[in-house]
C-alpha cells in the first residue's frame, strides 16, 4: 500500500511540474512548436544520445574493473538497457533502473553491496563532470561573450521569460555558477562517514539495523576512497557522456527552431539534468522541464525554447527506452554464464 501511495504521489508531482511549466509559456506556444519540430535534427539527437549510453555502459565497466568486479561487457549491455526502458516507464527517474543494474551485476558473482557502489559511482561520477562542465562553459561566456547579455538572443520567436528573471539574469547567473563552485568542491571537502561501535547488544532491532547500514556505508565509502586515483583517471569517459548528452539537448534546440549555441546549452545543462534524476518526475518529464524553463534565460535564450527543447529530449529517451525494452526478453546472466 505504501508502494502505491509512492507511486501515486510521484505521478502526481510529476504531472503538476509539467502543468505549471506548460501554464507559463502557454499550452498553445508549445504544441505549434513540437508539432512543427524539424524530425532530421530528431532523429540526430536519437543518434548522438544511443552514441551516449554506449559510452556509458564502457563507463560502467571500467568502474566495476577498478573494483575488481566479475564483468561481461554483453551482460552489462544488457542490463543498461533494461534500465533505460525502466527509467522513463516508471516515476522515480533514475532509482528504477539503477537498482536493476546493481541486481544484474550481482548476478555475475558479485557482491551486492560493491555492485551497488559501482552503480552509485556510474551515477556520481556523471553528475559532478557534468557540473564541472556547466561551471566551466558558463565562466567562458561570462568572461568572454558577456553572458548574460542586457539583451536576450532570444529573439522574437522565442521571449527570454518573466519579465523579474530577464531583469536579474546576471545576479541569478552569478548565483548559479556559486552552486556549481560549491557542488564541484564537494569531493574534496571533509565529508567522511566513521564507522560506530557495534549496536549488537542493543534491545531496538531498528537502532541494530541502522548501525549496520552505517558501517557498511562506511565501509564503502573507504573503498571508494581507496581507488581515487583510477576512478579520476576514469573521468574522461564521464566528460564524453555529458558533453554527448548535452549535443542532444542542443540538437532538440535546433529541432524546434532554436538558434542556440552548444556552448551555452552546455553551460545550464547541469540543473536541466539533475532534476530530471529527481524522483519527483515520470521518467525525467516534470522536473526537468521546470528546471529547463528557468534556466534558458540565463544563457539569454528563450523560456519556451527551453521547455519544447527539453520536453523533445524526453521523447528521444522515450524512444531508446521503448527499442531497449527487448532488453528484458534476453533473460538473466549469471556468473556461469
Amino acid at each position: 500500500m505504501r508502494a502505491a501511495a509512492r507511486f501515486v504521489l510521484r505521478l502526481a508531482a510529476a504531472f503538476a511540474l509539467m502543468a505549471a511549466a506548460v501554464w507559463m509559456v502557454g499550452l498553445d506556444r508549445i504544441r505549434s512548436q513540437i508539432e512543427h519540430a524539424d524530425l532530421r535534427w530528431f532523429a540526430a539527437a536519437v543518434v548522438v544520445m544511443a552514441v551516449s549510453q554506449v559510452v556509458s555502459v564502457l563507463r560502467w565497466e571500467t568502474i566495476a574493473r577498478i573494483f575488481g568486479l566479475r564483468v561481461r561487457t554483453g551482460a552489462m549491455a544488457v542490463a543498461y538497457a533494461q534500465g533505460m526502458t525502466l527509467n522513463v516507464l516508471l516515476p522515480g527517474a533514475t532509482l528504477g533502473g539503477d537498482a536493476l543494474r546493481s541486481v544484474r551485476l550481482q548476478q555475475l558473482g558479485n557482491p551486492l553491496g560493491v555492485s551497488a557502489l559501482s552503480v552509485l559511482l556510474d551515477r556520481l561520477s556523471g553528475l559532478w563532470i557534468l557540473c564541472a562542465l556547466s561551471l566551466l562553459t558558463g565562466l567562458g561566456l561570462f568572461l568572454l561573450a558577456g553572458f548574460p547579455a542586457a539583451h536576450s538572443v532570444a529573439g522574437p520567436a522565442h521571449p527570454p521569460g518573466p519579465p523579474w528573471l530577464a531583469q536579474h539574469a546576471a545576479t541569478f547567473f552569478g548565483i548559479y555558477l556559486l552552486g556549481l563552485v560549491v557542488v564541484c568542491a564537494l569531493p574534496w571537502l571533509p565529508l567522511r562517514p566513521r564507522p560506530v561501535p557495534s549496536a549488537a547488544d542493543h534491545p531496538l532491532p531498528l537502532v541494530r539495523a541502522a548501525v549496520r547500514i552505517w558501517n557498511r556505508v562506511s565501509e564503502l565509502h573507504e573503498l571508494a576512497l581507496s581507488q581515487r586515483g583510477a576512478l579520476g583517471r576514469s573521468i574522461w569517459s564521464s566528460a564524453a557522456v555529458q558533453v554527448l548528452c548535452a549535443v542532444t539537448l542542443w540538437l532538440c534546440t535546433r529541432a524546434v527552431g532554436g538558434q542556440a549555441a552548444y556552448w551555452q546549452v552546455q553551460a545550464v545543462a547541469a540543473p536541466i539534468f539533475v532534476a530530471g534524476a529527481l524522483p519527483v518526475s515520470y521518467g525525467g518529464f516534470g522536473a526537468r522541464e521546470m528546471a529547463a524553463l528557468a534556466a534558458f534565460p540565463l544563457v539569454g535564450l528563450g523560456a519556451d525554447l527551453g521547455l519544447t527543447a527539453s520536453v523533445l529530449y524526453g521523447f528521444v529517451s522515450v524512444v531508446l527506452g521503448l527499442l531497449a525494452a527487448p532488453a528484458f526478453a534476453i533473460g538473466r546472466y549469471r556468473a556461469d554464464g
